[in-house]
């Protein structure tokens, strides 16, 4: 796998949740500013590929969604 995508949305009480599915399970963290964010992701993404580096991604995108009411 060469890139990860994570679907970025604000969270309700501040901050960010990024969210990504794979194939066995999901990643899923949480930062109070974009910088955190990304560094949290870094975590996220080596902590979920521990046992397993050479299948870790080389690059991750970010999708930011925002959902708003039509008037």
């Amino acid at each position: 796998m060469k890139e990860l995508v994570f679907t970025v949305e604000a969270d309700e009480d501040g901050g960010y949740v990024a969210k990504t599915r794979l194939e066995k399970g999901s990643i899923t963290t949480q930062g109070d500013t974009l910088t955190e964010l990304k560094a949290m992701i870094i975590d996220a993404v080596q902590g979920y590929y521990f046992d397993n580096p050479a299948e870790r991604p080389q690059s991750v995108r970010l999708h930011f969604e925002e959902v708003f009411a039509l008037a």
